[in-house]
C-alpha cells in the first residue's frame, strides 16, 4: 500500500467509504501537496500557499472559515486569501465528498445536511491536528480561546481568573461569552464552557472542577415579614422568584432529607434568565432565591441575604469545565487546569 495513501485515510476518516476511495485514488495520482487544486497562483503575501501549494488541512480550514465569517469573501478576508482560493478549495472539497456542501446563491449560503456532517467533522479533524501539534511542539501557549461562563459567576469568578491567566500567557487571546441559556458547544464552536450540573450529551466532555451546594436564600426583611420556612412544602406559601430558560421555568427545587429526595413546586411574581438579576431581587427582598452558593458568598458572609432550610439539603450545583468531543488544545487544557486551581483555592 502506498504510504501516502494511509495518511491521507487518517486525514479523510470522515469521508463515505466511496468517496474515501475515490480521495485515496486521487492521493496515489500524486495530488496531496494541492489536494487537486488549480495550478493559478495567488499574491505572494497571502497567508496560505498557492493554489498547487494547498493542502488538506489549509482546504477545510477555509472551509470552516466560510462556516465562521457567513460568507466566501468574508471567509477570503478573514484568512487573507483572494476568494478565489475559497471557491477552489470548497469545489475541490465538494468533489473529494461526491456530495453538495454549501448551497451557494447571489445573496446567501447555507449547509446542506451533509455540509453540516462535514463541518463538524472537518473541526474535530482540526481540533485534533492542533492539539496533536501543540502536544509535541512546547514553548509558550499561543491562539485563541472561545468559552462560556454563566453571567454572574463568569463576572465574579471567571473574568478575574482569566486575567490572571492571560498576564502568566500573553500569546493567548480569550472570547468569552457569558449567558446562563444552554449553549450548543459544537454549533457556536466553543473550545471550553464552565457549566453547572451533569450533561445530557455523550459527545462532550466533563472535567469536575469545583463541587459546591445550592442554597435556599433571603433578605433579612423578607424573612422578617413572610418568616422562616420550617419545611421545603412551606415555600408553597412564599414567593420564589424563578430562572427561566427558552421553553421552560424551573418551577420545581429538589431537595434531600435523610437520603430521600424531595421536590417541591414553587411560585413567584418575577422570573428572569440571569442569575444576577434574581439575585438583585433576592436583596431587595422581593423574595426567596435558590442559588449556587459562590454566587451569594459575600451576601451570606456580610448578612446581606440570609439561608433557610439548611437541613434539607438542596441538589448539588457542582461546577464542570466542558470541551466538545473532539482532543482539547494544549491552550484549552491549560485554561482549565488553571481554573481548576483557582476556583478550589477560592473554595
Amino acid at each position: 500500500m502506498n504510504p501516502r495513501c494511509s495518511c491521507f485515510d487518517r486525514h479523510f476518516d470522515f469521508l463515505p467509504g466511496a468517496t474515501h476511495r475515490a480521495a485515496a485514488s486521487k492521493l496515489d495520482a500524486g495530488n496531496i501537496d494541492h489536494f487537486g487544486l488549480l495550478d493559478n497562483q495567488v499574491s505572494s503575501d497571502n497567508t496560505f500557499r498557492s493554489f498547487r501549494e494547498m493542502d488538506t488541512l489549509d482546504a477545510l480550514r477555509l472551509f470552516v472559515g466560510i462556516a465562521e465569517a457567513g460568507s466566501l469573501s468574508a471567509a477570503a478576508r478573514q484568512s487573507a486569501v483572494a476568494t478565489s482560493t475559497v471557491t477552489v478549495a470548497l469545489q475541490q472539497l465538494e468533489e473529494q465528498a461526491g456530495a453538495t456542501l454549501i448551497r451557494r446563491s447571489t445573496r446567501r449560503l447555507s449547509f446542506t445536511y451533509e455540509g453540516l456532517q462535514f463541518l463538524s467533522n472537518a473541526r474535530r479533524l482540526l481540533a485534533d491536528w492542533d492539539a496533536s501539534v501543540e502536544g509535541v511542539r512546547g514553548g509558550p501557549l499561543r491562539g485563541p480561546i472561545k468559552m462560556t461562563s454563566t453571567v454572574d459567576f463568569g463576572r465574579s469568578k471567571i473574568v478575574p481568573a482569566i486575567d490572571r491567566f492571560m498576564e502568566l500567557h500573553s500569546g493567548v487571546s480569550i472570547d468569552l461569552h457569558l449567558s446562563d441559556a444552554v449553549i450548543d458547544l459544537v454549533e457556536q464552536n466553543i473550545d471550553l464552557a464552565i457549566r453547572n450540573g451533569p450533561l445530557r450529551d455523550s459527545s462532550l466532555k466533563a472535567r469536575l472542577i469545583l463541587r459546591g451546594q445550592r442554597v435556599i436564600c433571603a433578605a433579612p426583611s423578607y424573612w422578617n415579614s413572610h418568616g422562616l420556612p420550617a419545611h421545603p412544602d412551606d415555600l408553597a406559601g412564599h414567593n420564589c422568584l424563578l430562572v427561566s430558560r427558552p421553553a421552560t421555568t424551573f418551577s420545581t427545587w429538589h431537595f434531600v432529607d435523610d437520603g430521600r429526595k424531595i421536590s417541591t413546586r414553587v411560585s413567584g411574581n418575577r422570573v428572569a434568565n440571569d442569575g444576577s438579576i434574581l439575585k438583585r431581587w433576592g436583596l431587595k427582598g422581593y423574595g426567596v432565591i435558590l442559588s449556587p452558593i459562590w454566587d451569594v458568598r459575600e451576601e451570606l458572609a456580610s448578612g446581606a441575604l440570609v439561608t433557610a432550610l439548611e437541613r434539607f439539603l438542596p441538589e448539588s450545583a457542582n461546577l464542570y469545565a466542558v470541551t466538545n468531543g473532539s482532543a482539547a488544545s494544549h491552550r484549552v487544557q491549560a485554561l482549565s487546569d488553571f481554573l481548576a486551581d483557582e476556583l478550589h483555592h477560592q473554595g
